[in-house]
């Protein structure tokens, strides 16, 4: 991924760019995970305020817009990705905006729902259950592997879940 110019105009060094994932950064999966768990986080804490006096359908077009000014000034800070959307393959493309739609429409729907009625600390972390099915799917369908550790892992999301029913 280009490093963002306004972000080189900003000073960020080369350290600096590294620490956030942008050329050849070393950070791993994990802590990149890490990362967007922490900002989901945040977002929730947000998303929950926003709708103390918001109906949660008119929330999702308003968390909608959000994420469109983010792209347009994401392209408009790093072009580079702007064209490499346009060369990736058909099929990647149609499955991203499937899982797009997906996530952040019909997903966010149920979710803000949810978060209109019921506490944050518990939405958020049945809400946040997503991976489960992640996983099915991905041994399913991808063959990735099966181990004990990630049905250890599974087994640890869906008995909290549980316990905060």
């Amino acid at each position: 991924m280009e490093f963002p110019k306004i972000l080189v105009r900003r000073g960020f060094t080369d350290a600096r760019r590294r620490a956030v994932g942008f050329q050849g950064g070393s950070m791993s999966a994990f802590s990149l995970a890490v990362i967007s768990a922490l900002v989901w986080g945040v977002s929730a804490f947000f998303e929950k305020w926003g709708l103390r006096q918001a109906d949660p359908a008119a929330g999702v077009l308003a968390r909608t817009l959000g994420v469109a000014v983010g792209c347009v000034i994401f392209a408009l800070a790093a072009p580079a990705v702007v064209q490499r959307f346009w060369v990736m393959d058909g099929r990647s493309r149609w499955a991203l905006i499937v899982g797009g739609v997906l996530a952040s429409v019909v997903a966010q729907l149920f979710f803000y729902r949810a978060l209109k009625i019921g506490e944050v600390g518990k939405v958020a972390v049945v809400g946040g259950a997503w991976p489960v099915v992640a996983f099915l799917l991905s041994a399913a369908f991808l063959g990735e592997p099966v181990t004990r550790q990630k049905i250890v892992g599974i087994a640890l999301v869906v008995s909290g879940a549980v316990l905060l029913r």
